[in-house]
């Protein structure tokens, strides 16, 4: 039997980890308390997701990446 898809571990423990940061920050949001840590760790998640992404898919090149940042942060 072979292998359906050749995706390196770190990739997979890569997503692992900012799925984690995600649900963390979800249960950090239910609360005034601790609101700011909910919302790091969703920030954290969200940058370890999408540099993941852009590392293993040539989705892009760099300054289409930031021509696009530069346009949604407008």
């Amino acid at each position: 039997m072979e292998a359906v898809h050749d995706t390196p571990a770190w990739v997979l423990l890569a997503y692992l980890v900012s799925g984690i940061c995600f649900i963390l920050a979800l249960r950090g949001l239910s609360s005034p308390v601790s609101s700011q840590r909910g919302n790091r760790a969703g920030m954290i998640g969200m940058a370890i997701a999408v540099v993941t992404t852009l590392a293993v898919h040539q989705i892009a090149s760099l300054p289409e990446i930031i021509g696009a940042m530069v346009i949604g942060g407008a």
